[in-house]
């Protein structure tokens, strides 16, 4: 009987076996069938989650259209809680709160954007303008550097060029000339060679005092736009700015004389290239005219400031001026060669009688002003 026995045992403790695999089936596919529907249910509520941040993220920039910030700021909120990762949303909260003047705010999601991608162009431009916004030179310089010497894509030159030219002008705005050239230098070495393009840095660099690279930029305009107005008015007056009287003169002349702005400077021009007795290649008499004309001329605009201050002395500490004019004059008219030394001692009493004048009875007049530059441009050359 014992052998039975044995038997029984082992067919029951198999039968307990096969019931145990049997529940581990069941709940490995149970456990199996849960992890499934929680994965779906996750990626689900995700999918719902994206979705719906997208929406807020275009209600909000909807919002932005239409200048409800407060509104888009919240929008914009409710997007970057929903979809975390989304650096667009959150680009556009910092947006959204430079608008509100909520500046701390913004930076502070900047710079942890910025943490994962400090090469990124757009996240350091809006750091950039974000500073500007604060008025700090500083750190907008090189949050601007940062973007423009990051990675462009190669069809967004143009953009990159546009943002160093907002530079610029930044640059400009609080007076900071002397970056702001060297900022026009870096762009002009790869600016397109067009009338758009050289024009609008011939401007800047005006703008910035950079009268001469003024000039190169606004002849490049002419060689490819010979009649434009705007690039002959410039370069007349950069031309006239730096002494350069004939090239004024020749693009001035080459402006319509009912443009208002350039003609005063036009008859200055003239009278200066006209009235010169220093001018080189002149003969001695047209020197000796040239200076006995501004002599007179000097002498008349005393003699009617005078008579205009009731009889008055211009200067009552200096009473020898007219009689020193008028010893020139004599001086003048008894010897028809004059000597170099001769003409400068002209021109400098000529300056003197001339400020003297402008500053009591002013406003200048166009040959006032033409016998003032007359004598500085001398005066500049002989230092």
């Amino acid at each position: 009987m014992a052998p039975v026995s044995s038997s029984n045992d082992s067919i029951e403790r198999a039968a307990l076996i096969h019931r145990d695999v049997i529940r581990l089936v069941a709940l490995v596919f149970v456990a199996v069938a849960a992890f499934v529907v929680t994965r779906a249910v996750a990626m689900n509520n995700r999918d719902l989650s994206v979705r719906n941040a997208a929406e807020w993220y275009r209600r909000g920039e909807q919002l932005m259209d239409e200048r409800r910030f407060d509104e888009a700021i919240d929008a914009f909120r409710r997007a970057t809680v929903r979809n975390r990762t989304n650096r667009t949303y959150l680009l556009a909260l910092s947006r959204a709160l430079v608008e509100t003047r909520d500046y701390d705010s913004a930076r502070s999601i900047l710079l942890t954007v910025r943490e994962s991608a400090p090469e990124d162009a757009q996240i350091n431009l809006d750091l950039a303008r974000l500073s500007a916004a604060r008025h700090d030179v500083t750190e907008s310089l090189r949050f601007y550097h940062d973007a423009l010497y990051a990675p462009w894509p190669a069809d967004q030159e143009e953009a990159r060029r546009a943002v160093r030219i907002e530079l610029i002008r930044f640059l400009l705005r609080h007076n900071q000339s002397s970056r702001a050239q060297a900022e026009l230098l870096a762009a002009g070495a790869d600016v397109p060679d067009d009338v758009a393009h050289q024009r609008e840095l011939a401007d800047l660099f005006r703008e910035a005092g950079d009268d001469r690279n003024a000039l190169v930029h606004f002849q490049r305009v002419l060689r490819l736009a010979p009649h434009d107005l705007r690039a002959l008015a410039g370069a007349g007056r950069v031309a006239f700015d730096i002494g350069e009287y004939p090239l004024a003169r020749r693009y001035l002349h080459e402006v319509p004389t009912d443009i208002d702005e350039t003609r005063e400077m036009r008859q200055v021009v003239d009278l200066v290239l006209s009235r010169d007795p220093m001018a080189a290649r002149i003969g001695a008499r047209e020197r000796h005219q040239r200076l006995e004309a501004n002599l007179s001329s000097v002498e008349q605009r005393l003699a009617g400031c005078i008579s205009q201050r009731g009889g008055q002395a211009v200067v009552p500490e200096d009473q020898t001026l007219e009689n020193d004019l008028q010893a020139f004059t004599r001086r003048m008219q008894r010897s028809l060669a004059l000597d170099q030394d001769t003409i400068e001692s002209g021109v400098d009493l000529i300056e003197r009688a001339e400020r003297i004048a402008v500053t009591a009875c002013g406003p200048a007049t166009a040959l006032d002003q033409a016998l003032l530059l007359i004598a500085r441009q001398h005066g500049d050359a002989a230092q």
